[in-house]
This record gives structure tokens, C-alpha cells and sequence, in this order.
């Protein structure tokens, strides 16, 4: 038997789907991924963040960013069509990596563009932590 996740966990795990596809959608096909990451190379040069400036991608790397793209806007996907318990669970997780990951690239000298994108995947992790919490009863 299938137990049906409450109203507040279902928006959550809707509104955090929202937000990863049209986030990571852009990155899903090499051409589009190639002007996101335009993007973020003159955000960082406009702004003076710190960190390397983000070098062109050679066609090699726009694969890997297009797989990353296309995985998480159909995970996505999964999540606007079924925002249950479960794929909030493994969506908090994964926020969890992908967070780790970035303050590990931000330590090694990465763009601080990459703040902006970690600062939502920890809100987002910390409101699906929030809703998906155990309520311990007094």
C-alpha cells in the first residue's frame, strides 16, 4: 500500500523540480549549455567575482555538461509528474552532493558564480529536510 505524501510535501517537491528544470534545462543540449556557461563567464567578469575566470568549453567538455543538463531536467521531470516522499528523499541527497561537490570546486579556485548555484541547491535541500523531517509526536 502506497501511502500519499501530505500537501506541503508534494509543493515542495513540485516548486524544487520547477526550479531544477529551468535552471538545468538550458544545459541539456551542447549549443544551449555553450551560452549558459557565456553567461556565467560574463557574470563573473561584470560582477569581479573572485575565484578562475570559466574558460570555453571544448566540445568534449559541453558533453558531459549536456549529460549533467539533460539527467537533472528529466529527473525533474520525474519529480513534477510523481512529487512524492521518496523522490524528495533522493532529491535532498543528491542536493546534498551536488552542494558537497560545489564547495569542493569552490575550494579548488572555481568561479564564485558558482555560489549563486549553491545557494539554491542548500535552500532547497534544507526546505525538503524541513518537510520531510519525522515529526516526533510528545
Amino acid at each position: 500500500m502506497t501511502v500519499e505524501p501530505s500537501p506541503t510535501i508534494r509543493r515542495v517537491v513540485f516548486g524544487s523540480a520547477v526550479y531544477d528544470f529551468f535552471v538545468t534545462a538550458p544545459f541539456a543540449t551542447p549549443w544551449t549549455a555553450d551560452a549558459m556557461l557565456s553567461v556565467t563567464r560574463s557574470l563573473h567578469q561584470t560582477l569581479g567575482l573572485g575565484g578562475e575566470f570559466p574558460p570555453p568549453f571544448a566540445p568534449s567538455h559541453l558533453v558531459f555538461v549536456s549529460l549533467f543538463g539533460t539527467m537533472t531536467a528529466l529527473w525533474a521531470v520525474v519529480r513534477l509528474l510523481r512529487p512524492t516522499r521518496f523522490h524528495g528523499t533522493l532529491d535532498m541527497v543528491g542536493r546534498a552532493l551536488f552542494s558537497l561537490w560545489m564547495g569542493v570546486a569552490l575550494a579548488w579556485g572555481a568561479s564564485h558564480v558558482l555560489v549563486g548555484f549553491l545557494v539554491g541547491e542548500l535552500a532547497w535541500m534544507f526546505a525538503l529536510a524541513g518537510v520531510l523531517a519525522p515529526h516526533r509526536s510528545a
